[in-house]
């Protein structure tokens, strides 16, 4: 039973680090693309708040994977 407590660890270590990678990308991604892209909202206050609640809410989960990842090896 411990083998598979160790892969369900494993998979949940790494969903949550391409989570943090996937919301950090779309924040920088929300800034960086050009107007071209009608789905985002125009430049302005509306499009940079929600860039930058990305990356905060990417970079918070990002700092929890890391925590998830320093415990597991303590067991």
């Amino acid at each position: 039973m411990p083998q598979r407590n160790r892969l369900s660890e494993q998979l949940t270590l790494v969903l949550a680090a391409v989570a943090s990678v996937a919301y950090l990308g779309g924040g920088i991604a929300l800034i960086a693309s050009s107007q071209s892209f009608v789905i985002f909202p125009p430049p302005g206050p509306l499009r940079y708040g929600m860039a930058a609640l990305l990356i905060w809410y990417g970079g918070s989960r990002a700092f929890r994977a890391y925590y998830m990842y320093k415990d597991r090896d303590r067991d």
